[in-house]
């Protein structure tokens, strides 16, 4: 594997949008997808077997998140050691009200849909005061504690996880060394490491384990050592290669979902997490460096725009759902894939929407406070 470097001023990489991209398709599918589809399937091809293979394939689909979390420490961590090596320091002022114009405007826009949303006849109205510990950026313990919410606002838990991130990480981009910086990845994944064999050995719920920041941080720690050991540098590596590597990123994942489900424990459940990580990584190596015009622009897009499909999905599955609900008293693999295109369909338009006429003016906003420039607005190259 080559490496080649790139410039200080400006760290933009078109195919990371990409992966934004697949890792909300994966989020959405596993949403989309009802539990225990294996069977639903087998009578229709009546391969036998095939029942668990799909079950875990789908269960694949939740790494997406894992995915989301690799990428953005390792997005945050490259663009702040690109700015610490440029400029000597790192502004976290500036850090903060970046990571504020970007997140805060939707974050709290959709909370309030969530609001509406409990209001109405078929909303829960006990997830009003759900989504108040979501707004101090506790969605994540709330989780925890009390488990998922029911409302389309829910999956926003994840974004406690990051801001929780955000308290240590430009903190420690501007102070530790890179060797330090190895080491701080050390403490993340010890602590990680000593959750999940503290609650897999007491057989804790999903929400205990899954919705817990110090669990997630291992994946952010994946992101951080894969910025440092590339050190600034883009992979170049051969089109069959990387198709290996997504190849392996995918096995990895369905190696994490059978060892979880099949032999779960504490030690397993390190391995598991550690391979979801592991997946993450790969994914992200598969795409780094492949040339943007092998890119669907479409693809980047959509990944410009995923923070809106993300926060909106819910939102868009709970519509579909009730334009189809007459459809699904005669439940079908057709009635399933028609609510999952409808759910998709409204989602995409409104996170177009969103960032056209909602979030481009922030992020404008944003961009004046940015030293490494990145991702480009609506309207820019």
């Amino acid at each position: 594997m080559d490496v080649a470097r790139t410039a200080v001023v400006r760290y933009y990489r078109p195919e990371l949008d990409v992966v934004r991209m697949l890792a909300f398709l994966c989020v959405f599918l596993y949403h989309a997808i009802p539990a225990g589809v294996g069977p639903l399937v087998v009578t229709v091809i009546k391969v036998r077997g095939l029942s668990t293979f799909l079950d875990l394939s789908v269960s694949t689909f939740r790494y997406g998140l894992s995915l989301f979390f690799t990428l953005s420490a390792f997005l945050i961590v490259e663009l702040l050691i690109r700015e610490r090596e440029g400029t000597g320091t790192v502004a976290v002022k500036q850090f903060y009200l970046r990571r504020i114009l970007r997140i805060w405007p939707l974050y709290y826009l959709v909370l309030a849909l969530g609001v509406g949303f409990a209001m109405l006849p078929i909303g829960h109205r006990d997830s009003i005061s759900t989504l108040g510990w979501y707004a101090v950026f506790m969605g994540s313990w709330y989780s925890v504690v009390r488990g998922w919410a029911h409302n389309p606002a829910g999956p926003l838990w994840s974004i406690s996880v990051e801001e929780q991130f955000y308290l240590f990480a430009p903190w420690a981009a501007k102070y530790l060394s890179r060797i330090n910086l190895f080491g701080f990845c050390a403490i993340l994944i010890a602590i990680a490491n000593a959750w999940i064999y503290y609650l897999g050995a007491k057989s804790a719920e999903n929400h205990v384990i899954w919705g817990n920041a110090f669990i997630q941080f291992e994946c952010f720690a994946a992101g951080i050592l894969l910025c440092l050991i590339l050190r600034g540098r883009i992979p170049k590596i051969a089109l069959g290669y990387r198709a290996v590597l997504f190849a392996c990123s995918w096995l990895s994942w369905f190696a994490a979902a059978y060892v979880e489900q099949v032999h779960p424990g504490g030690i397993t459940l390190m391995m598991s997490y550690a391979l979801s990580s592991v997946g993450s990584v790969l994914v992200l190596l598969s795409f780094l460096g492949v040339s943007p015009k092998l890119l669907p622009g479409w693809a980047i897009y959509m990944g410009r725009i995923s923070f809106g499909l993300y926060a909106y999905h819910g939102f868009g599955g709970a519509i579909a759902h009730q334009l189809l609900s007459d459809t699904f008293v005669h439940s079908s693999g057709l009635v399933y894939f028609m609510d999952s295109l409808l759910s998709l369909g409204l989602t995409m338009l409104t996170a177009m929407l969103s960032y056209r006429y909602f979030e481009t003016p922030f992020l404008k906003m944003k961009k004046r406070h940015s030293v490494i420039q990145s991702q480009p607005v609506r309207g820019e190259s």
